[in-house]
């Protein structure tokens, strides 16, 4: 129990009744379990008062001396009275069992209750002497309770006997041959050597100031009051009688809510020693909301009297006047007086959820002391959520303590706040010093939720941008003052878009560890409600707090579940991945290294290889060009204003600047994160920051598409969609000097159509054999033109690519790549006339003038390369026609 810090007159009835309760438990239980010897430690506060009054001699109490105070006894306080009570129970029963008692007091040593209260006095006089040597005053000072003159003996633990207040130890000595073995001296040594190094892990973290401070605090003993000793918390619970039909059906899904209440906090609030919890429920209740606001024949409110009926007493109702449905204002009400009511936590509740899981107040109460141990932060700084088992991975019903309501002045979400958002709000704010938790507690929602609810639900837009960041520096005031040593954590969320959900790819992702000094959340947009493993995958990770999945109601396109990725979102940065990249281990902490070195870049283009080519389609999609902005940042490493890299690794800061990715492109992509990219580089350098850096090291491998089967169709239709760049970023175009293939083939085609429709109507067949010879001599002249630049001029920089072909297979591998360009700049034509956009000759800059004339120049010499040998075929196959 403890010492004199705990064992006084305003404890005495708390302790007699817990104490009384427990042996009778125990002693029943033993009995049940047919126990047949039972031994139980008493205390020397039972003997009479009476024999220990003189404090100028040594009084030595025998066992026999429990009855020498007289009729009735006179043990001291309710303390004492509840050991002899118990002595007396145990030993009417000892018929049944063989008991056993022995009277200790003043056990001291090591691992034994040191400070906080409950020290007995060796521990409290070493304590004081301890901490009075490490302030190292010149007039050290000590704390005594009583006038000094007290006589006690005391026993140390390794020969823990019955010793107390100068105990007579004869008939121990005679029955056991037990007498102590170690010496005061010697024992307080051995203690006091323990006590400095629990001692030393109090003070080792902090600052001078607060050290001095701590070591001040333990020269005193506490005096602990446990009739306040209770941790409360506060349900903060709107209720409402509209939408429910019959109107009883309210009170019905209230006492199903206070059902479960009652069954998970029965046993915390009726613990008997150790922690003590309290519940208090604050009902609020509508003004204008008659029927809740009846009585019954008792006097009683209605809603009221379903508390009692499942025996929740502590209630208190709170009259509301503010409009439907803000359910926020609500509990920003309830809290205020909850707070005036000295509650410790505060539960922010719906009465449509049912509780599942007993001994949740322990469990919460347990996990925000985790919190402050493992961050170094106050008790109560943070935010622990259920689990919602009807909205997995959403932070359903924070709790938050005192603390919280401390630093914002008793608001517990800010006045913006309506009926939705304030849940993950408070989640996301202290997840920014990774103090905030969802704990496996269950809790269904069976009306709100996923759910449609009793009310329009009312977001608060913008919430994580200005009210997260001003709740944040809010804290960050708060801490320097309190705990300067907190940290703010970085917080990273990766978005990841998946439409196949293979796990064997997205297992790699999920596995991704963060440093230390930051937090990371993966979001999972899945844009195939119909996708077979979804199950799998909620199954597998919908436990986890730092994985949210969420699955589109139909499929969207990749750049619509970015968006909601976005909007998912509240951290500091967001890192883009393709749900079938197998990113490098250390991605999360290269990623941190590289944002902490250029914080104001308005992102990062990290590096995408491919796995080395084996086959000649592989090969053909490096020499096409395809895949040469995958590894761009590793191409220009050191570059602080890259011109854009690809979505499947791809790190951008999250800020409120209006960005998204078009919806006008194809839903398989093709140009939407150059839009993207350039978009968010725009805004950025407007605003006085840095564009987008290379990151070479945040890397992953992307595997072939569809395993390295032969399809031109992706790239056709990628070129459909980056063909719009061209009208969308006039000033990052220029002029060709030639057509390319697609235009030739495009004009081969109106000769054709031309000559057919005069061949019909007049015989002339000119055009038409025009027509066909121009599109062959298209054909055969870009794919010499490839052969030329791959196999001879450019051989060097085609020999740099990943790939294992060699012998005749590599000039294969030459003329496809040649075909999946031309398929690509045919897409893109064939994209410019869907839209009525025909921009003869005009070509999309792909490094946004970042290197310089020599790419654009490489493009105009290919060009006129290319129409030379066209028009050369052309010519000689014509004469050759008409000789």
């Amino acid at each position: 129990m403890g010492g004199m810090g705990v064992i006084h007159g305003e404890n005495e009835l708390s302790i007699y009744q817990d104490n009384l309760t427990m042996t009778h438990n125990m002693l029943s239980a033993s009995r049940f379990a047919g126990v047949r010897v039972f031994f139980y430690a008493s205390s020397a506060c039972m003997y009479p008062v009476s024999l220990q009054g003189n404090s100028q001699v040594d009084v030595f109490l025998k066992e026999n001396d429990a009855w020498r105070g007289g009729v009735p006894p006179d043990p001291q306080g309710l303390y004492g009275l509840e050991k002899l009570s118990s002595e007396l129970l145990l030993l009417h029963g000892r018929g049944e069992m063989d008991i056993r008692i022995a009277r200790f007091h003043n056990v001291y040593g090591p691992r034994g209750a040191w400070m906080d209260g409950r020290e007995k006095v060796p521990a409290a006089l070493t304590r004081k002497a301890l901490a009075a040597a490490a302030l190292q005053e010149a007039t050290p000072t000590m704390e005594i309770w009583g006038d000094g003159k007290q006589r006690r003996s005391f026993l140390y633990i390794d020969d823990f006997g019955v010793s107390a207040r100068n105990s007579d130890n004869t008939f121990i000595r005679q029955t056991l041959g037990w007498s102590p073995k170690v010496s005061l001296e010697e024992g307080i040594k051995m203690t006091a050597v323990w006590m400095k190094n629990e001692m030393q892990k109090v003070v080792t973290d902090m600052s001078e100031k607060e050290r001095t401070l701590a070591l001040r605090n333990l020269q005193r003993s506490q005096v602990l009051d446990l009739s306040s000793g209770y941790i409360t918390f506060a349900v903060l619970l709107p209720i409402t009688s509209r939408g429910s039909e019959p109107q009883t059906q309210c009170l019905s899904t209230l006492s199903t809510f206070a059902e479960s209440l009652q069954n998970t906090t029965w046993r915390d609030t009726h613990q008997l020693g150790g922690l003590r919890f309290k519940i208090k429920v604050y009902l609020a209740i509508d003004e204008d909301d008659t029927f809740l606001r009846k009585c019954d024949n008792a006097g009683v409110n209605v809603a009221e009297a379903v508390l009692l009926s499942k025996n929740i007493t502590d209630v208190a109702i709170e009259i509301c006047n503010h409009p439907r449905g803000h359910v926020c204002a609500i509990w920003r009400q309830c809290a205020e007086r909850a707070m005036k009511d000295g509650c410790d936590y505060y539960v922010l509740m719906g009465d449509d959820v049912v509780l599942e899981d007993e001994g949740w107040m322990r469990h919460v109460h347990a996990k925000f002391l985790e919190i402050s141990k493992r961050q170094h932060v106050p008790n109560g700084f943070g935010c622990v959520a259920f689990t919602d088992i009807t909205f997995p991975g959403f932070p359903t019903f924070p709790i938050i303590h005192r603390t919280h309501m401390d630093i914002f002045s008793g608001r517990v979400v800010p006045d913006n706040f309506i009926n939705q958002d304030g849940d993950p709000f408070l989640y996301q704010l202290y997840r920014r010093w990774n103090c905030s938790a969802m704990v496996p507690l269950r809790i269904s929602n069976v009306i709100g939720g996923a759910r449609p609810a009793r009310y329009d639900k009312q977001h608060a837009d913008g919430w994580k941008f200005g009210p997260l960041d001003k709740a944040t520096d809010a804290i960050k005031q708060w801490l320097l003052q309190h705990c300067p040593v907190a940290q703010r954590l970085l917080t990273i969320d990766v978005v990841i878009p998946s439409y196949r959900v293979q796990l064997r790819y997205l297992d790699r992702i999920l596995s991704l560890q963060p440093s230390s000094t930051c937090s990371v959340t993966f979001i999972i947009i899945v844009d195939d409600p119909r996708a077979s493993s979804i199950c799998e995958l909620e199954k597998k990770y919908g436990y986890r707090p730092d994985v949210c999945i969420r699955v589109n109601t139909e499929n969207l396109g990749a750049s619509a579940s970015r968006n909601r990725g976005m909007k998912e979102s509240a951290a500091d940065w967001i890192v883009f991945l393709d749900d079938d990249v197998h990113p490098d281990p250390s991605l999360l902490l290269e990623a941190e290294k590289v944002i902490r070195k250029y914080p104001k870049a308005a992102g990062f283009i990290a590096c995408t290889h491919f796995p080395p080519a084996e086959t000649i389609f592989e090969t053909a999609v490096h020499l096409a060009g395809v895949t040469y902005f995958w590894d761009i940042a590793e191409k220009m490493a050191g570059e602080s204003d890259m011109p854009w890299g690809v979505t499947a690794n791809l790190i951008v800061r999250r800020i409120e600047d209006g960005v998204e990715f078009g919806l006008q492109f194809p839903k398989t992509g093709g140009g939407e994160d150059i839009d993207f990219i350039r978009q968010k580089r725009e805004y950025a350098i407007a605003h006085g920051e840095e564009g987008f850096c290379a990151a070479p090291n945040v890397s992953a491998t992307h595997p072939w598409w569809n395993d390295g089967k032969r399809s031109y169709w992706r790239f056709y239709w990628w070129s459909k969609g980056d063909g719009q760049l061209i009208k969308m970023y006039p000033d990052l175009t220029y002029i060709d000097h030639a057509p390319n293939s697609a235009e030739l083939l495009l004009l081969s085609l109106v000769l054709m159509t031309a000559g057919s429709a005069a061949h019909a109507f007049a015989g002339v067949s000119e055009l038409l054999i025009l027509g066909i010879h121009l599109a062959v001599a298209t054909f055969i002249g870009n794919i010499a033109h490839d052969m030329f630049r791959h196999l001879w001029r450019d051989a060097s920089r085609a020999a740099g690519y990943n790939s294992t072909l060699a012998g005749l297979k590599w000039p294969l591998a030459v003329v496809e790549s040649a075909i999946i360009r031309m398929t690509s700049e045919m897409g893109r034509l064939v994209g410019q006339l869907e839209r009525k956009e025909f921009f003869p000759g005009r070509r999309f800059e792909w490094f946004a003038h970042r290197a310089g004339p020599g790419p654009r120049d490489e493009e105009r010499l290919n060009s006129r390369q290319r129409f030379i040998i066209v028009v050369s075929i052309l010519a000689v196959s014509l004469a050759t026609l008409y000789q």
